[in-house]
């Protein structure tokens, strides 16, 4: 829930001349908010897609993670990779550090479009393939796991490297096929939780927009999806736990925003209530 409104208060943007200084002549914003913004950019002859994230938020495997997906964007052409501006793959301007990315000109998937969501589901197993080449030894548990009250549960597979963040806002489709972006929360985990991640996420989207009955649905259509194409089974009971776990680390850091990631740390009050009514809502559902 990285694109949630945000609090307007931040760093001030870099102004054109720090920009024509990494060679980058910058547009207008697509999103943004205190954590991050991104935008439009032209630069080293292509489009790009420039993401600024406030340095003070940023944790310690910030770079790290820009670095590996560099690595599997070259092996994985669904991944959309980092690209370099100059030498560098991170640029420090002001108090922003600075990721660019290649435009990507495509359509966000339908939540309620089967087709949609068999493709995103697909694209995660083929995702999930290609992690499991990564060495992801220097990267942390998921954000969500490391809430957990045990270090690994039963339901669960091993871990490996996942997405983190994979939902429809980071999908595109386009005419060189299913691109997907957006690493920022990357880490270790297990498939089971990273598919029930994706189900929660669905569930969060549709009770925002007052339609509980097509998170069932998707889940019901990207399960299928997903075993298909990774022609493996996933315990709904594992899939359920990783909603609970997902619902509960929500609520604690709701409770502490100290701890939360930057997304929620940095969101507006009036956000934070409404994340705090999903969470009760959804608990009271499973109980």
């Amino acid at each position: 829930m990285s694109d949630r409104p945000q609090d307007d208060e931040g760093p001030p943007l870099p102004d054109a001349g720090e920009w024509a200084e990494v060679g980058l002549c910058v547009g207008p914003a697509l999103h943004g908010g205190h954590q991050s913004h991104v935008l439009r950019a032209e630069g080293h002859g292509r489009q790009l897609v420039v993401k600024l994230t406030d340095s003070h938020l940023t944790d310690r495997f910030h770079d790290r993670r820009v670095h590996l997906v560099e690595r599997l964007a070259a092996r994985e052409p669904i991944v959309v990779g980092p690209v370099r501006v100059g030498s560098s793959l991170v640029t420090s301007i002001g108090h922003w550090r600075a990721v660019a990315y290649p435009y990507i000109d495509g359509t966000a998937p339908d939540p309620s479009d089967r087709t949609h969501v068999a493709a995103m589901a697909t694209a995660l197993a083929s995702l999930h393939t290609s992690f499991a080449t990564i060495d992801d030894r220097d990267l942390p548990r998921v954000a969500a796991l490391r809430m957990a009250p045990q270090p690994h549960d039963e339901l669960f597979g091993d871990d490996q490297l996942i997405h983190g963040d994979f939902s429809p806002a980071n999908v595109r489709f386009t005419a060189a096929g299913v691109k997907v972006f957006d690493y920022d929360d990357c880490g270790r985990g297990p498939i089971e939780f990273e598919v029930g991640n994706t189900l929660y996420m669905a569930l969060f989207d549709a009770e925002m927009d007052a339609d509980p009955g097509r998170s069932e649905r998707f889940r019901q259509w990207f399960v299928e999806a997903y075993e298909n194409a990774a022609a493996r089974p996933l315990a709904p009971a594992a899939l359920d736990r990783a909603i609970d776990l997902r619902t509960s680390a929500l609520r604690r850091w709701l409770d502490d925003p100290g701890s939360a990631p930057i997304g929620i740390r940095s969101a507006t009050a009036e956000w934070r209530r409404r994340l705090r009514a999903f969470v009760d809502t959804a608990e009271r559902r499973r109980h």
